[in-house]
């Protein structure tokens, strides 16, 4: 048996994107540059496969970068996770921020989501999605902030960076780490 794939996507680009705006929350459709990025993961993982499940967050480009690659890779188990959702930034929604990382950001959110509580539910989302898709391999749509987030968490990795229409790979055992020391609530 092989092990586990669960594969973490940012979603397409965005005009807020391009422009150097946080989103958080606001629902935004991809634009062009988007829909083709997300039509070229489609055909990456078209090949990779096979997929047991492409899980997503409810927000449109998310949603929209999902349904391109179910339907690319030829599966109708798309599912909508409301914990797969981009940070909520608060009053800092739509400013221009520059770096994803960048140091501002992180001291004004506070009207927002902490990044602990992002990253609590992010992983509890993830590690019920490994458990109910144990031994297959699964897609996950979700956002820049969040996949960033719990890459450093799972990982320690510092400022890990995923650009639009991009991904990585994630070992669900790194989940099962993290569950074990850091008791999630819900």
């Amino acid at each position: 048996m092989s092990e586990q794939k669960i594969v973490l996507i940012r979603h397409g680009q965005t005009e807020w994107n391009k422009a150097g705006r946080l989103h958080g929350r606001s629902d935004l459709p991809m634009n062009e540059t988007g829909v083709r990025q997300a039509q070229q993961l489609a055909q990456e993982f078209a090949v990779q496969g096979p997929w047991a499940a492409v899980y997503s967050s409810p927000l449109f480009r998310a949603l929209q970068t999902a349904q391109i690659i179910s339907k690319g890779i030829g599966t109708r188990a798309l599912y909508e996770n409301p914990e797969l959702m981009e940070q909520d930034f608060g009053d800092w929604e739509g400013k221009l921020v520059g770096h994803p990382a960048d140091e501002q950001r992180q001291l004004h959110i506070g009207s927002g989501e902490t990044e602990k509580h992002l990253v609590e539910r992010a992983v509890n989302a993830l590690f019920k999605i490994c458990q109910q898709h144990a031994g297959d391999n699964v897609l996950v749509v979700s956002h820049g902030a969040l996949i960033s987030s719990v890459l450093s968490a799972l990982t320690g990795e510092s400022d890990p960076q995923v650009a639009n229409g991009t991904y990585r790979e994630l070992d669900a055992r790194l989940l099962n780490n993290y569950v074990s020391r850091e008791p999630l609530s819900h």
